[in-house]
């Protein structure tokens, strides 16, 4: 009795085939990992840090709490790079007037959060990551084009390939094609219907 009601309040899990645990639970990106995700330079990874880890490491300073638009390097990595600038807001940062001129502040309710300055190191880590391996697949794609022989093989790939399509089940209805005119003749018009009662 206690042990079926202990199994009946147990929370439950997701079962995969055959009533077997799954092999791996996916896990959703929070917003500012997806934000992240999307920043395309290490360079804007560098001032997010930047940013982001000055906060963290005083975060009742006013002063790394504001950014003008004025600032010429601010408005060319910040409010020059939507990435950056949605990173920002994602973060917490505020678009509005800072000392009358358009700025960014983030609300002193808004804690410094070293996790953040970790998920920023984390992105970069995965872009570089990313950039080698585009780098890789293109030198391998160099090589392959400059080997006569790797290239014949690609080459017979891709033809096998195509054949093998075109080899796949027909979809599609046949149309009719006129193909003159001739006269059409039935089985039984020329004594060939099979039928001894013809």
């Amino acid at each position: 009795q206690g042990v079926r009601e202990t199994l009946a309040h147990a929370p439950r899990r997701a079962m995969g085939y055959a009533g077997y645990a799954p092999g791996h639970t996916v896990v959703e990106k929070t917003p500012i990992e997806r934000a992240l995700h999307r920043v395309s330079s290490e360079d804007a990874h560098d001032l997010l840090e930047k940013l982001t880890r000055n906060v963290a490491r005083a975060p009742g300073d006013p002063k790394f709490r504001r950014l003008k638009a004025s600032n010429a390097t601010i408005a060319a990595k910040v409010f020059g790079n939507q990435e950056v600038l949605d990173c920002l807001l994602v973060l917490g940062w505020v678009r509005e007037d800072v000392d009358g001129e358009d700025g960014l502040s983030l609300p002193s309710e808004v804690p410094g959060n070293m996790a953040h300055v970790r998920a920023i190191d984390a992105a970069r880590i995965a872009l570089r990551r990313r950039q080698e391996e585009d780098l890789r697949a293109r030198i391998r794609a160099r090589a392959l084009d400059s080997d006569p022989e790797r290239a014949a093989l690609r080459a017979a790939y891709e033809a096998d390939k195509a054949e093998r399509k075109a080899a796949e089940p027909v979809t599609q209805g046949s149309v009719a094609t006129q193909r003159g005119p001739g006269t059409m003749k039935t089985a039984k018009d020329v004594g060939a219907s099979g039928s001894s009662g013809c």
